[in-house]
């Protein structure tokens, strides 16, 4: 059983354990997470943890009440799993597309955020990545914003034109670029260098972090080098898609200057 959401290209949920599980076992949706009602201790939600953990799907525990209102009060059976808005790319097969960049004239662009949880901060970042001809987003399968309705309506169209995929570990992630040389590169508002000195021609890959407290200490010892927008105002930080778009586009134009793009 399925609820659409908003229009065909917004998230759906699907509902009741059966379906739920077959959705996670058949993996042809791509299920951002599965939802259960607290209290509830149906006799096959153990099947169903099994297949959440078996796809990688997180297992949130929720009120009933929040159910209801998700499945205008259809008969759920306390379990809903929601669907994201679009697909998600291949991790592996994305890193290995961006490798097959390096050294031609389109040197890999990526974006990695940590951590980023308001999706239409997600949404503006795809959007503004598109625009600046970045290659590939990627994001964390947990503790972060997914391709819902209100990232896809926020990316206008770009989730077409670029593929996003999830990792488990943004940390590792970092440790996969480096071994296609491809440079890792934070943001901070500490950085030791200026993000205009650093040269944007070379395949890097520009790891964000989340709203409030920025990148995790060890995802920052991952990178290469830490960068940072200089700031002349009272304000600490620029929103994190605001922070994007600045320096994905001093990196857009370093590579129209060197004639790549």
């Amino acid at each position: 059983m399925k609820f659409n959401v908003g229009d065909n290209r917004a998230s759906a949920i699907i509902y009741g354990v059966a379906p739920v599980v077959e959705a996670l076992r058949a993996g042809t949706r791509s299920v951002e997470r599965v939802l259960i009602a607290e209290g509830a201790h149906h006799a096959r939600l153990s099947g169903l943890r099994e297949a959440a953990r078996a796809s990688g799907v997180p297992v949130l525990r929720v009120p009933r009440a929040e159910l209801d209102r998700l499945a205008a009060h259809a008969n759920h059976q306390g379990v809903i799993a929601v669907v994201a808005a679009a697909r998600y790319a291949e991790a592996t097969e994305t890193l290995d597309r961006l490798a097959q960049r390096v050294g031609t004239a389109d040197p890999p662009l990526a974006l990695v955020l940590d951590r980023v949880e308001d999706p239409r901060n997600l949404g503006a970042i795809v959007r503004t990545a598109e625009c600046a001809g970045a290659h590939a987003v990627f994001i964390p399968t947990r503790h972060a914003a997914g391709l819902t309705e209100a990232a896809a309506k926020t990316a206008a169209g770009a989730l077409e034109y670029v593929p996003v995929a999830r990792v488990a570990n943004i940390a590792q992630l970092a440790e996969e670029f480096k071994r296609r040389h491809i440079w890792t590169v934070g943001t901070a508002s500490d950085g030791e260098m200026v993000y205009t000195d650093w040269d944007w021609t070379q395949p890097c890959a520009l790891f964000l972090g989340s709203e409030g407290a920025g990148l995790r200490r060890l995802v920052r010892e991952r990178c290469d080098v830490v960068v940072r927008v200089p700031l002349r105002g009272r304000t600490e930080s620029l929103n994190v898609s605001v922070a994007a778009g600045v320096v994905l586009f001093e990196a857009l134009r370093q590579r129209r200057a060197a004639g790549l793009v």
